[in-house]
């Protein structure tokens, strides 16, 4: 658990927008402070004074968070050089669409998926996984994109 980041869901995103009565004021502040980039740890930091593991879980509960477990650092800018194996390449496009549709809609999940069927070498593969890490970056998403494409490469690695 000490190494698991949290990033807000679109849930999270609304209330923080509404200002809802949901959430006590040292639970909004954890909440305002995960960002997808600091794990547990750093967050206790953070907010001393609050108990930490108690409010994620209330945000856990409550559908405003969701958690993975820190990835192991990887070049992500490392090019490939052969085209992965089938089922490598149906495991990145599984978390191709699961971010496309949980955060760009499904107009682009279309568009990714069609890209894919079309997929004919290194070099298209490469372009589509840039313009997805593109569109997640522009809609806000940044620790979305940095954190998917980090498994991403490690799947290809």
């Amino acid at each position: 658990m000490e190494n698991t980041i949290y990033h807000k869901t679109a849930k999270a995103q609304q209330e923080l927008a509404t200002r809802t009565d949901l959430l006590s004021f040292k639970v909004r502040q954890l909440l305002i402070m995960i960002d997808g980039q600091r794990d547990v740890t750093a967050l206790r930091q953070l907010a001393p004074a609050t108990d930490v593991d108690a409010a994620l879980a209330r945000l856990r509960e409550l559908g405003l968070i969701a958690g993975h477990a820190a990835i192991p650092s990887v070049d992500v800018k490392k090019p490939l050089t052969n085209l992965p194996d089938a089922a490598r390449i149906a495991r990145v496009h599984a978390l191709v669409q699961d971010s496309s549709r949980t955060y760009l809609g499904d107009g682009w999940l279309a568009r990714f998926d069609a890209a894919f069927a079309a997929l004919d070498g290194t070099a298209a593969l490469e372009q589509l996984l840039d313009d997805w890490q593109t569109a997640l970056r522009r809609s806000g998403h940044r620790s979305i994109a940095d954190r998917v494409l980090r498994e991403i490469r490690t799947e290809l690695a």
